[in-house]
């Protein structure tokens, strides 16, 4: 049975008042049971615009790439810039300081040897769609207006479109025909230095990890989507300026996303990833392995991008679960090697090094996938008499 977090909720839908690790300048009310999260109480002062100290430090000076007008919220572990007053703030603050913590407790527990970064994590919050594509422009030499939130092996932000709902509409990202929302990318190399700034079909293969908004508010599976990318690498689990295959970091991100009930991944799985891989696997669409351990981006079809992320999802649970000695093997060695670009043929030794062959390792995975099937074959039917029961 998945386990509810419904602080979750609370805090998304209580944006005046902050945990003891948050600072906003929003007027104070009195506390009530609904503010005090984990035995927290609310603590505020009023925060200026210029960053305080513990912060990355070209933070500490003007930002050619922000305007002015942005305020600074910190926490315990993170920086959020965005427009003042903005209501989802606290919410935003609270889930992401339960989710830090939930990060490392649970990949502790799955073996990991985890790093804690020194400077607190910075989150951009543009409160419109033209900004932020500026900013990215200029960040990541990069076009991407198709996006409105990514997070930037080469900046280690995240950045994404959050307009205050209280006191606007947010501008709606709208991707070209044939994207989805769920488009991204997965290799990580820099930037084409000179020339004309990337686009949206050469952005595949550059250092940015995103996940599309899917609504007005501080989505809560769009945010530990990205945060998930953001602590590992800064964890130790992945290393900045390496290239992974989409397995790796796309695998690892569904993997933690949170629902919208507020229940947690990793533990608990992910029941719309899992349904995504059974009706793949059911329509015979997943791709084999031998061309999926080595994938570095995703199909802008809506369709196809789904389904990867969902195999992605399944293959990295399945990795985790049934070679966990080999996953940790395989990460460290791909840090170690600093290898800015990896080409399919090093990608499939690397993996084959680890986990054997991926026609081999067909078998296994196929059993995994028979597992699940059935697994939510016998929840559907558990689900239809605990319905049909008449008292």
């Amino acid at each position: 049975m998945r386990q509810s977090a419904l602080f979750l909720l609370v805090a998304l839908a209580a944006p005046c008042i902050l945990c003891a690790n948050c600072h906003c300048s929003e007027p104070q009310r009195s506390p009530n049971a609904t503010d005090r999260v984990r035995g927290t109480s609310p603590a505020r002062s009023a925060q200026k615009a210029v960053a305080p100290s513990g912060e990355p430090a070209e933070l500490m000076a003007p930002n050619p790439l922000l305007d002015a007008s942005f305020q600074s919220t910190t926490t315990a572990h993170f920086v959020l810039l965005h427009e003042p007053g903005a209501g989802y703030v606290a919410g935003a603050c609270r889930t992401l300081e339960y989710a830090y913590e939930y990060f490392y407790d649970v990949f502790s527990k799955a073996g990991f040897d985890l790093s804690r970064s020194q400077d607190r994590l910075v989150w951009i919050c543009f409160p419109r769609k033209s900004s932020f594509s500026t900013y990215a422009l200029q960040a990541e030499g990069m076009d991407l207006s198709w996006l409105d939130g990514y997070y930037s092996t080469l900046t280690n932000r995240v950045a994404i479109v959050q307009t205050d709902q209280r006191g606007r509409r947010r501008e709606e990202a709208v991707p070209p025909s044939g994207s989805g929302p769920e488009t991204m990318v997965a290799a990580h190399r820099s930037p084409r230095e000179g020339g004309e700034p990337q686009t949206r079909s050469s952005a595949f293969g550059g250092p940015v990890l995103a996940m599309a908004a899917t609504g007005p508010q501080f989505d809560v599976t769009r945010l530990t989507h990205e945060l998930a990318h953001q602590l590992s690498f800064n964890s130790g689990i992945q290393k900045r300026g390496v290239m992974y295959p989409l397995w790796v970091s796309e695998g690892l991100a569904t993997n933690f996303e949170f629902d919208g009930t507020g229940s947690a991944g990793l533990e608990h799985g992910n029941v719309p990833r899992c349904n995504g891989l059974l009706e793949a696997y059911a329509a015979g669409e997943l791709t084999p392995l031998r061309q999926f351990v080595v994938q570095t981006t995703v199909s802008p079809d809506l369709h196809v991008g789904r389904r990867t992320y969902a195999q992605a999802w399944g293959f990295f649970q399945f990795l985790l679960t049934e070679y966990p000695e080999g996953l940790r093997g395989y990460l460290q060695h791909a840090a170690n090697d600093h290898l800015e670009h990896r080409d399919p043929a090093t990608m499939l030794a690397e993996f084959t090094e680890a986990f054997g062959s991926p026609d081999a390792l067909e078998v296994s995975w196929n059993a995994f996938l028979a597992h699940q099937a059935q697994q939510a074959f016998a929840g559907c039917v558990a689900a239809s008499v605990d319905v049909t029961r008449t008292p």
